[in-house]
Protein backbone atom coordinates (compact mmCIF):
# COMPACT_ATOMS: atom_id res chain seq x y z
CA UNK A 1 0.00 0.00 0.00
CA UNK A 2 0.81 3.50 -0.87
CA UNK A 3 1.19 5.07 2.67
CA UNK A 4 0.63 8.77 3.21
CA UNK A 5 3.29 8.72 5.51
CA UNK A 6 6.73 8.44 4.15
CA UNK A 7 8.29 5.29 4.64
CA UNK A 8 12.34 5.27 4.52
CA UNK A 9 14.46 2.30 2.86
CA UNK A 10 17.66 2.34 2.94
CA UNK A 11 19.18 -0.21 0.69
CA UNK A 12 23.05 -0.98 0.94
CA UNK A 13 24.31 -1.87 -3.02
CA UNK A 14 28.00 -2.70 -3.32
CA UNK A 15 29.37 -4.41 -6.10
CA UNK A 16 31.16 -3.99 -9.90
CA UNK A 17 29.98 -1.62 -12.43
CA UNK A 18 30.92 -2.16 -16.53
CA UNK A 19 34.12 -1.31 -17.06
CA UNK A 20 33.08 1.98 -19.19
CA UNK A 21 30.43 2.87 -16.16
CA UNK A 22 31.71 3.47 -12.93
CA UNK A 23 29.85 4.88 -10.32
CA UNK A 24 30.78 7.04 -7.65
CA UNK A 25 29.87 6.18 -3.66
CA UNK A 26 27.58 8.76 -3.81
CA UNK A 27 24.31 8.17 -2.01
CA UNK A 28 21.67 8.04 -4.45
CA UNK A 29 17.69 9.44 -3.47
CA UNK A 30 15.45 7.80 -5.30
CA UNK A 31 11.29 8.96 -4.53
CA UNK A 32 8.78 6.86 -5.66
CA UNK A 33 5.37 6.95 -6.10
CA UNK A 34 5.19 3.09 -7.28
CA UNK A 35 3.57 0.83 -4.46
CA UNK A 36 5.94 -0.85 -1.80
CA UNK A 37 6.32 -4.65 -3.51
CA UNK A 38 5.90 -3.32 -7.05
CA UNK A 39 9.08 -1.14 -6.34
CA UNK A 40 11.49 -3.70 -3.79
CA UNK A 41 11.35 -5.76 -7.16
CA UNK A 42 12.37 -3.21 -9.01
CA UNK A 43 15.08 -2.32 -6.58
CA UNK A 44 16.06 -5.52 -5.80
CA UNK A 45 16.68 -6.27 -9.33
CA UNK A 46 18.85 -2.61 -10.13
CA UNK A 47 20.87 -4.25 -6.78
CA UNK A 48 21.92 -7.35 -8.96
CA UNK A 49 23.19 -5.31 -11.56
CA UNK A 50 24.68 -2.13 -9.72
CA UNK A 51 25.42 -3.15 -6.66
CA UNK A 52 28.41 -0.29 -5.45
CA UNK A 53 25.72 2.40 -5.78
CA UNK A 54 24.15 3.02 -2.19
CA UNK A 55 20.33 4.06 -2.26
CA UNK A 56 18.28 5.86 -0.15
CA UNK A 57 14.38 5.59 -1.22
CA UNK A 58 11.13 7.70 0.42
CA UNK A 59 7.97 5.86 -1.02
CA UNK A 60 4.42 7.95 -0.90
CA UNK A 61 1.73 8.90 -2.74
CA UNK A 62 1.44 11.01 -5.93
CA UNK A 63 -0.09 14.05 -4.15
CA UNK A 64 2.11 13.78 -0.59
CA UNK A 65 5.64 13.14 -2.90
CA UNK A 66 4.55 16.03 -5.32
CA UNK A 67 4.09 18.31 -2.01
CA UNK A 68 7.39 17.53 -0.52
CA UNK A 69 9.41 17.87 -3.89
CA UNK A 70 7.45 21.20 -4.09
CA UNK A 71 8.25 21.73 -0.46
CA UNK A 72 11.85 21.50 -1.49
CA UNK A 73 12.48 23.06 -4.64
CA UNK A 74 15.05 25.37 -3.90
CA UNK A 75 17.24 22.62 -2.22
CA UNK A 76 16.45 19.65 -4.33
CA UNK A 77 16.83 15.79 -2.16
CA UNK A 78 16.08 13.82 -4.64
CA UNK A 79 17.95 12.73 -7.38
CA UNK A 80 15.47 10.38 -9.22
CA UNK A 81 11.60 10.29 -9.40
CA UNK A 82 10.49 7.36 -10.29
CA UNK A 83 6.93 6.02 -10.88
CA UNK A 84 4.95 9.52 -10.59
CA UNK A 85 2.22 10.13 -12.53
CA UNK A 86 2.65 12.06 -15.62
CA UNK A 87 0.42 14.40 -14.56
CA UNK A 88 2.50 15.51 -11.44
CA UNK A 89 5.45 15.43 -13.60
CA UNK A 90 3.83 17.88 -16.04
CA UNK A 91 3.32 20.41 -12.55
CA UNK A 92 6.81 19.50 -11.30
CA UNK A 93 8.59 20.05 -14.92
CA UNK A 94 6.28 23.67 -15.41
CA UNK A 95 8.24 24.63 -12.44
CA UNK A 96 11.56 23.59 -13.38
CA UNK A 97 12.44 20.74 -11.26
CA UNK A 98 13.12 18.10 -13.74
CA UNK A 99 16.16 17.92 -16.04
CA UNK A 100 15.73 17.52 -19.92
CA UNK A 101 16.98 13.86 -19.78
CA UNK A 102 17.80 14.04 -23.57
CA UNK A 103 20.83 16.42 -23.01
CA UNK A 104 21.95 13.55 -20.83
CA UNK A 105 20.95 10.12 -21.88
CA UNK A 106 19.91 8.38 -25.39
CA UNK A 107 17.28 5.46 -24.37
CA UNK A 108 18.83 2.28 -25.62
CA UNK A 109 15.26 1.00 -27.17
CA UNK A 110 12.61 3.07 -28.58
CA UNK A 111 9.99 4.22 -26.11
CA UNK A 112 6.33 5.03 -26.76
CA UNK A 113 5.65 7.10 -23.70
CA UNK A 114 8.62 9.87 -23.64
CA UNK A 115 9.27 13.78 -23.92
CA UNK A 116 12.27 15.78 -23.54
CA UNK A 117 11.97 15.80 -19.25
CA UNK A 118 10.07 12.32 -18.56
CA UNK A 119 9.23 9.20 -19.83
CA UNK A 120 6.34 6.80 -19.30
CA UNK A 121 7.07 3.47 -18.46
CA UNK A 122 3.73 1.53 -17.85
CA UNK A 123 -0.16 2.90 -17.71
CA UNK A 124 -2.24 2.17 -14.96
CA UNK A 125 -6.37 1.88 -15.59
CA UNK A 126 -8.73 2.71 -12.52
CA UNK A 127 -11.01 0.03 -12.41
CA UNK A 128 -14.09 -0.94 -9.75
CA UNK A 129 -13.04 -3.85 -7.12
CA UNK A 130 -16.39 -5.38 -6.06
CA UNK A 131 -16.73 -8.26 -3.29
CA UNK A 132 -19.21 -10.09 -4.95
CA UNK A 133 -19.87 -12.40 -1.62
CA UNK A 134 -21.18 -9.33 0.44
CA UNK A 135 -22.87 -7.75 -2.32
CA UNK A 136 -24.28 -11.72 -2.89
CA UNK A 137 -25.46 -11.28 0.87
CA UNK A 138 -27.27 -8.12 0.28
CA UNK A 139 -29.30 -9.48 -2.77
CA UNK A 140 -27.21 -6.50 -4.92
CA UNK A 141 -25.94 -6.80 -8.13
CA UNK A 142 -22.25 -6.12 -9.56
CA UNK A 143 -21.91 -2.66 -10.75
CA UNK A 144 -20.18 -2.50 -14.30
CA UNK A 145 -20.49 0.98 -15.34
CA UNK A 146 -19.36 4.20 -13.67
CA UNK A 147 -23.09 5.55 -13.68
CA UNK A 148 -24.28 1.93 -11.72
CA UNK A 149 -22.55 3.54 -8.89
CA UNK A 150 -24.70 5.86 -8.30
CA UNK A 151 -27.76 3.82 -8.03
CA UNK A 152 -29.66 4.43 -4.56
CA UNK A 153 -29.21 0.75 -3.71
CA UNK A 154 -25.34 1.22 -3.01
CA UNK A 155 -26.03 4.00 -0.41
CA UNK A 156 -22.36 3.54 2.01
CA UNK A 157 -20.79 1.12 0.20
CA UNK A 158 -18.50 2.53 -1.99
CA UNK A 159 -15.43 3.45 -1.59
CA UNK A 160 -12.66 6.04 -3.17
CA UNK A 161 -9.32 7.59 -2.86
CA UNK A 162 -9.44 11.25 -1.79
CA UNK A 163 -7.98 13.06 -5.00
CA UNK A 164 -6.04 15.73 -3.41
CA UNK A 165 -3.69 13.07 -1.60
CA UNK A 166 -4.05 10.13 -4.04
CA UNK A 167 -2.94 10.00 -8.03
CA UNK A 168 -5.79 7.03 -8.09
CA UNK A 169 -8.55 9.33 -7.12
CA UNK A 170 -7.31 12.66 -9.25
CA UNK A 171 -7.05 9.95 -12.66
CA UNK A 172 -10.83 9.52 -11.41
CA UNK A 173 -11.85 12.72 -11.07
CA UNK A 174 -10.38 13.73 -14.29
CA UNK A 175 -11.38 10.66 -16.26
CA UNK A 176 -14.69 11.58 -15.48
CA UNK A 177 -14.01 15.29 -17.05
CA UNK A 178 -12.12 13.89 -19.90
CA UNK A 179 -15.83 11.69 -20.46
CA UNK A 180 -18.20 14.04 -19.79
CA UNK A 181 -16.95 17.72 -19.23
CA UNK A 182 -16.29 18.98 -16.10
CA UNK A 183 -20.03 20.36 -15.28
CA UNK A 184 -21.04 17.10 -16.04
CA UNK A 185 -18.77 15.32 -14.12
CA UNK A 186 -19.24 17.08 -10.97
CA UNK A 187 -23.21 16.31 -10.82
CA UNK A 188 -21.98 12.77 -11.45
CA UNK A 189 -19.85 13.15 -8.40
CA UNK A 190 -22.09 14.98 -6.46
CA UNK A 191 -24.47 12.08 -7.63
CA UNK A 192 -22.08 9.31 -6.46
CA UNK A 193 -20.82 11.25 -3.40
CA UNK A 194 -24.46 9.90 -1.92
CA UNK A 195 -23.04 6.25 -2.05
CA UNK A 196 -19.47 6.94 -0.47
CA UNK A 197 -18.91 5.49 2.50
CA UNK A 198 -15.40 7.20 2.79
CA UNK A 199 -12.72 8.59 1.03
CA UNK A 200 -9.46 7.21 1.81
CA UNK A 201 -6.21 9.25 1.88
CA UNK A 202 -4.21 5.81 0.40
CA UNK A 203 -5.47 4.82 -3.66
CA UNK A 204 -4.27 0.97 -2.09
CA UNK A 205 -6.88 1.54 1.03
CA UNK A 206 -10.29 1.25 -0.65
CA UNK A 207 -8.98 -2.27 -2.36
CA UNK A 208 -8.37 -3.59 1.35
CA UNK A 209 -11.62 -2.23 2.56
CA UNK A 210 -13.61 -3.93 -0.04
CA UNK A 211 -11.61 -7.21 0.12
CA UNK A 212 -12.14 -6.88 4.29
CA UNK A 213 -16.13 -6.60 2.90
CA UNK A 214 -16.61 -3.09 5.40
CA UNK A 215 -17.02 -1.31 1.67
CA UNK A 216 -17.70 -3.64 -0.69
CA UNK A 217 -17.36 -1.68 -3.60
CA UNK A 218 -13.87 0.50 -4.24
CA UNK A 219 -12.48 2.21 -7.40
CA UNK A 220 -9.66 1.34 -7.54
CA UNK A 221 -6.52 0.78 -10.32
CA UNK A 222 -5.31 -2.59 -11.96
CA UNK A 223 -2.51 -3.05 -10.60
CA UNK A 224 -3.74 -3.06 -7.19
CA UNK A 225 -6.98 -5.19 -8.45
CA UNK A 226 -4.64 -7.85 -10.04
CA UNK A 227 -2.83 -8.46 -6.82
CA UNK A 228 -6.36 -8.95 -4.71
CA UNK A 229 -8.41 -10.84 -7.30
CA UNK A 230 -5.31 -13.23 -7.77
CA UNK A 231 -5.83 -14.03 -3.83
CA UNK A 232 -9.29 -13.83 -3.09
CA UNK A 233 -11.87 -15.40 -5.04
CA UNK A 234 -14.52 -13.27 -4.09
CA UNK A 235 -13.24 -10.15 -5.53
CA UNK A 236 -13.82 -9.39 -9.32
CA UNK A 237 -12.07 -6.38 -11.57
CA UNK A 238 -14.32 -4.40 -13.38
CA UNK A 239 -13.54 -1.83 -16.16
CA UNK A 240 -16.73 0.31 -16.40
CA UNK A 241 -18.37 0.22 -20.04
CA UNK A 242 -17.49 3.81 -20.37
CA UNK A 243 -13.55 3.09 -20.41
CA UNK A 244 -11.02 3.02 -17.73
CA UNK A 245 -9.00 6.60 -16.98
CA UNK A 246 -5.37 5.59 -17.42
CA UNK A 247 -2.82 7.34 -15.97
CA UNK A 248 0.99 6.73 -16.84
CA UNK A 249 4.03 5.66 -13.85
CA UNK A 250 6.76 7.68 -15.04
CA UNK A 251 10.37 8.56 -14.32
CA UNK A 252 12.24 11.76 -14.23
CA UNK A 253 15.54 13.14 -13.25
CA UNK A 254 15.84 16.15 -10.88
CA UNK A 255 17.35 19.05 -12.12
CA UNK A 256 20.31 19.91 -9.60
CA UNK A 257 22.82 21.94 -8.90
CA UNK A 258 25.20 19.34 -8.32
CA UNK A 259 24.36 16.15 -10.69
CA UNK A 260 24.79 12.48 -9.05
CA UNK A 261 26.49 10.73 -11.71
CA UNK A 262 24.25 7.30 -10.09
CA UNK A 263 21.06 9.16 -11.29
CA UNK A 264 22.12 8.42 -14.46
CA UNK A 265 22.60 4.95 -14.32
CA UNK A 266 19.87 4.39 -12.52
CA UNK A 267 17.38 6.45 -15.55
CA UNK A 268 19.28 4.57 -18.02
CA UNK A 269 18.47 0.92 -16.28
CA UNK A 270 15.11 2.28 -15.47
CA UNK A 271 14.04 2.93 -19.28
CA UNK A 272 16.10 -0.30 -20.43
CA UNK A 273 14.70 -3.70 -21.73
CA UNK A 274 15.75 -5.20 -18.49
CA UNK A 275 13.56 -3.01 -16.52
CA UNK A 276 10.42 -3.16 -19.12
CA UNK A 277 10.04 -7.02 -18.13
CA UNK A 278 9.74 -6.12 -14.99
CA UNK A 279 6.88 -3.86 -15.43
CA UNK A 280 4.99 -5.54 -18.10
CA UNK A 281 4.92 -8.58 -15.08
CA UNK A 282 2.60 -6.02 -12.99
CA UNK A 283 1.04 -3.80 -15.70
CA UNK A 284 -0.61 -4.47 -18.71
CA UNK A 285 0.46 -1.50 -20.85
CA UNK A 286 4.39 -0.70 -20.78
CA UNK A 287 6.56 1.94 -23.20
CA UNK A 288 7.60 -1.32 -25.03
CA UNK A 289 6.05 -3.85 -26.79
CA UNK A 290 4.94 -6.85 -24.67
CA UNK A 291 7.29 -9.77 -24.82
CA UNK A 292 4.00 -12.21 -22.95
CA UNK A 293 0.42 -12.71 -22.72
CA UNK A 294 -1.77 -10.16 -20.59
CA UNK A 295 -1.86 -10.04 -17.26
CA UNK A 296 -4.28 -12.31 -16.03
CA UNK A 297 -7.43 -10.29 -15.85
CA UNK A 298 -7.28 -8.18 -18.86
CA UNK A 299 -7.32 -11.51 -21.31
CA UNK A 300 -11.47 -11.72 -21.65
CA UNK A 301 -11.97 -7.64 -21.30
CA UNK A 302 -9.25 -5.58 -22.32
CA UNK A 303 -9.89 -2.31 -21.05
CA UNK A 304 -10.81 0.83 -23.17
CA UNK A 305 -8.58 3.71 -22.16
CA UNK A 306 -10.19 7.47 -21.61
CA UNK A 307 -7.51 9.41 -23.06
CA UNK A 308 -6.77 12.36 -20.50
CA UNK A 309 -4.77 15.36 -21.39
CA UNK A 310 -1.74 15.21 -18.53
CA UNK A 311 -0.61 18.90 -19.38
CA UNK A 312 -4.12 20.54 -19.44
CA UNK A 313 -4.98 18.75 -15.89
CA UNK A 314 -1.68 19.38 -14.47
CA UNK A 315 -2.18 23.26 -14.73
CA UNK A 316 -5.70 23.05 -13.25
CA UNK A 317 -5.19 20.41 -10.85
CA UNK A 318 -5.55 23.25 -7.82
CA UNK A 319 -8.74 24.70 -9.24
CA UNK A 320 -10.43 21.01 -9.89
CA UNK A 321 -9.25 19.95 -6.46
CA UNK A 322 -10.65 23.31 -4.79
CA UNK A 323 -13.97 22.71 -6.31
CA UNK A 324 -13.49 18.98 -5.10
CA UNK A 325 -12.74 19.39 -1.67
CA UNK A 326 -15.55 22.07 -0.76
CA UNK A 327 -18.09 19.62 -2.22
CA UNK A 328 -16.98 16.36 -0.79
CA UNK A 329 -14.24 16.54 2.35
CA UNK A 330 -15.99 16.10 4.52
CA UNK A 331 -16.24 12.48 4.17
CA UNK A 332 -12.47 12.33 3.80
CA UNK A 333 -10.56 9.79 5.88
CA UNK A 334 -9.75 11.72 9.17
CA UNK A 335 -12.15 13.95 9.70
CA UNK A 336 -15.11 11.45 10.07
Amino acid sequence: MRFIFFIFIMLFLNACISQDQKSSSKTLTIYSAFENEEVKQYIDAFRQKYPDIKVEMIVASNGVLTARLLAEKSHPRADIIYGLSAMNMEELRDIGLLEAHYLAIEPAIKLDFQNPYYIGLNNVEGVILVNTKELQKKGLSTPLSFKDLTRAEYKGLITMPNPTFSGTGFVDVVGWISLWGRQKAFEYMKKLDKNIGIYTLSGSKPAYFATSGEYPIALSFSYRGLQIVKKNPMMKMIFPKEGSPADLESIALVKKQNENVNAKIFFQWAISQEAMRLYEKNNAHIAIKRSTPLPSGYRDVFPKVILIDFAKFARNRGEILDEWNKLFSNKSEGKQ
